[in-house]
């Protein structure tokens, strides 16, 4: 492993800063001509597979991450492509960032006396607290205010501490770093540790193993995953394992687009978005993930609110249940089909990073809760088709008949009751065939 400033020729030896002391950013490279990969086959498969391209440690800190699944995506095969699915959340604690953090707390053990740190909008928090808790280490997580309730309930489970700060990840970032500095803590932040990303690029390594894709999608907040995918790409054009690099697509949502929007040209925006994971209003490593595109000939896609409940349907369909933050590949996929991007041939991976079972934004989680009332609601529906002031009537319930029309307003939202048909100002509702298998799953 070689760090050198590509700027001022400085070398660094030992603990590796994200930037050099003249401000310029760091790359990680190693002696590519001694890199044999025939040795990789006869290993297991996971991160430390390809341990010739991946920082020396002096001890590793694994839970068997890497070696995710690969599979063919029966959407693909309906639109006529060759889709492929790489399904992260497969990994020990749900999402790609296990990569990243293995290869970091391995590393920064030797720095790590009082324990380590990482800002995150949740999942490098969940994994960092995770692997420090392997570690035998302390973790302190810096997160925002807008979290998803199943990502803190997975941080505080392996004992890490949790601080809550700022709206979103942009503003723990500098919060961390005092932190790292106060407290004497190794900082994993992805934006923060180069060494980390060389865990993320061994994704590309094994899509190289099993597919040699033409395109790769990627669900993108601060640009370090697309960034560590196309630099793994890069690494095997160098020891000429390939012959052409992939293009990489970077998936945005409308509400907060830093990255895709100023590869659209058009004006960008920093607002929050059901798919959390994905707010970052600005991604430090956005430089990185624009020459990633820029230099694999590649795009941007940007998806809308309201298309994450089809990603995550359409996954669904496929066997994998990812979070809005991953979901936003599916729709991407279905907007560069239509627009004629890709040819019968290609070889597309799409990244899902991270599960579904992190959940959804928590006031979303809460407003669609299937409790009581509406398990009532969706009984009496199954029988007949009913309107609102006929199932406030059937209820028997102390409960304003108003109330009734919210709960009617969130099964349909959720896809499980729909609108029959009206009489006069009159609105039917009745189950939906989704509304119908929820009834029976509970009842099995």
């Amino acid at each position: 492993m070689r760090v050198k400033c590509p700027s001022c020729r400085r070398v660094y030896s030992s603990l590796i800063p994200p930037k050099c002391s003249c401000g310029a950013p760091l790359t990680i490279t190693y002696d590519y001509e001694s890199i044999d990969v025939s040795k990789w086959r006869n290993r297991v498969k996971g991160v430390w597979r390809y341990r010739e391209l991946l920082p020396d440690v002096k001890e590793v800190v694994s839970l068997s991450e890497g070696g995710t699944p690969l599979l063919k995506a029966k959407l693909g095969e309906e639109m006529g492509l060759n889709v492929f699915i790489k399904d992260e959340t497969r990994n020990p604690t749900g999402s790609f960032r296990d990569r990243l953090v293995s290869v970091a707390v391995s590393y920064g053990l030797s720095y790590a006396e009082n324990g380590f740190v990482v800002a995150s909008n949740g999942n490098a928090a969940a994994s960092l607290a995770a692997y420090a808790a392997r570690a035998g280490k302390e973790a302190y997580t810096v997160v925002p205010n807008l979290i998803e309730k199943c990502k803190l309930t997975q941080i505080a489970a392996f004992g890490a501490r949790i601080i809550r700060y700022g709206e979103s990840v942009d503003e723990g970032i500098s919060y961390a770093d005092g932190l790292a500095e106060g407290k004497g803590l190794y900082n994993v932040t992805p934006e923060r540790n180069v060494v980390g990303l060389e865990g993320q690029k061994t994704i590309a390594f094994e899509l190289w193993e099993e597919l040699s894709p033409t395109h790769v999608i990627v669900p993108t907040g601060s640009g370090s995953n697309l960034y560590s995918i196309y630099k793994g790409f890069k690494e095997l054009l160098t020891i000429r394992a390939i012959d052409e690099m992939p293009r990489m697509i970077v998936v945005q949502a409308e509400r907060c687009s830093p990255i895709a929007s100023e590869v659209l040209g058009i004006e960008p925006k920093a607002e929050p978005t059901k798919a959390l994971g994905l707010y970052v209003k600005n991604p430090l490593t956005k430089g990185l993930a624009l020459e990633a595109i820029r230099e694999s000939d590649g795009t941007a896609v940007l998806v809308g609110d309201d298309e994450l409940d089809l990603g995550e349907r359409l996954l669904a369909k496929e066997g994998i249940f990812a979070e809005y933050a991953s979901a936003v590949i599916v729709p991407a996929l279905l907007k560069l089909a239509e627009e004629g991007y890709f040819n019968r041939d290609d070889r597309i991976a799409l990244i899902v990073t991270s599960s579904g079972l992190k959940g959804h934004y928590s006031e979303s989680r809460e407003k669609f809760a299937i409790g009581g009332t509406k398990l009532e609601i969706l009984k009496l529906l199954s029988e007949r088709s009913m309107y609102g002031y006929e199932i406030w009537e059937a209820l028997e319930k102390p409960l304003k008949y108003q109330a009734v029309y919210q709960h009617l307003s969130e099964l349909e939202s959720l896809g499980l009751i729909e609108e029959s048909y009206r009489k006069g100002r009159r609105v039917y509702y009745g189950i939906t065939e989704k509304g119908r298998k929820f009834l029976e799953t509970l009842s099995a």
